[in-house]
C-alpha cells in the first residue's frame, strides 16, 4: 500500500517578534562626539591647499599666482586685481608694456610717473623684454603697497614737526616757526596762500588729513 503523505518537516513557526522604537534612543548616539569641530572656511582651506607644498607658483582661477602673492592678497583680490590686468592687455598676450602698468596702477590710485612705470617694469620683468606678465604685475603691486605705507608715515613725520603745539593742529605761526627753523624766506600773504588751500573746512587750522591730502596731492612728500 502506498504510503501516506506526510508533513513536511520544516522550520517551527513562531512569532514574529516586533522591536518598538523608542525616539528618545535614537536622539543620543552613545558612540558620538561630544563636541564636533567646526568645517574650515573656504578661504582658509583653499589657502592652505594652495601653500601646502611649498613651490614658486600655484594655480588659482586657472592662472598661476605666485607664492607671495597668495600670503599677502586674497583670493578676491588676486581676481580683481586679473581683471585689470586683462583690462589693459588689449592684444590678449599675456603681458603688458610699461604704458599699461602706469595706466592700471592710476586705475588702482597708486601715483605712478612714466619714469617710474618704465624702471618698475625694466626691475620686475624676468626677461628683461621690457613687458611683465600677471605675476610680476601683481609684485609691482605689492612693492607699491609697500611704498605708499612708507609715504603715508613720512608725511605723518611731517605734520608732527609742523605740529609744534602737539595738538593735532598747524596754524599760521607753526608755518612761520618752521619756515624761519628751516631758513626758508616766505612772505606772510605766500603762507596765508598755503593755508587757504590746505584749510579744506575753513577753520583756520591744517589737520592731519588736510596736510595729508595736499601733500599727496602736489607731490610734495
Amino acid at each position: 500500500m502506498p504510503k501516506k503523505k506526510g508533513k513536511k518537516a520544516g522550520k517551527p513557526k513562531g512569532k514574529k517578534t516586533s522591536f518598538k522604537t523608542n525616539d528618545d534612543s535614537l536622539s543620543t548616539d552613545p558612540i558620538a562626539p561630544e563636541y564636533i569641530v567646526p568645517a574650515p572656511q573656504p578661504r582658509e582651506t583653499l589657502l592652505k591647499l594652495l601653500l601646502t607644498n611649498p613651490v614658486k607658483e600655484k594655480e588659482l582661477f586657472g592662472i598661476q599666482v605666485s607664492t607671495r602673492a597668495l600670503e599677502k592678497l586674497t583670493p578676491q583680490e588676486i581676481r580683481d586685481l586679473r581683471m585689470v590686468f586683462e583690462a589693459f592687455d588689449i592684444n590678449e598676450r599675456g603681458y603688458i608694456g610699461a604704458v599699461e602698468v602706469r595706466k592700471a596702477m592710476l586705475a588702482l590710485g597708486f601715483r605712478m610717473t612714466r619714469d617710474d612705470a618704465r624702471q618698475m617694469v625694466q626691475d620686475a620683468s624676468v626677461k628683461g623684454k621690457g613687458t611683465i606678465d600677471f605675476n610680476e604685475f601683481l609684485d609691482i603691486v605689492l612693492d607699491k603697497q609697500g611704498d605708499s605705507k612708507d609715504i603715508y608715515d613720512e608725511i605723518n613725520q611731517g605734520f608732527k614737526l609742523f605740529d609744534h603745539e602737539g595738538i593735532g593742529k598747524v596754524s599760521l605761526n607753526d608755518l612761520v616757526l618752521a619756515c624761519r627753523e628751516a631758513g626758508v624766506k616766505l612772505a606772510k600773504q605766500e603762507l596765508l596762500d598755503m593755508m587757504e588751500v590746505a584749510d579744506l573746512n575753513g577753520d583756520g587750522f591744517v589737520d592731519k588729513d588736510e596736510f595729508i591730502k595736499v601733500m599727496l596731492q602736489t607731490n610734495l612728500f
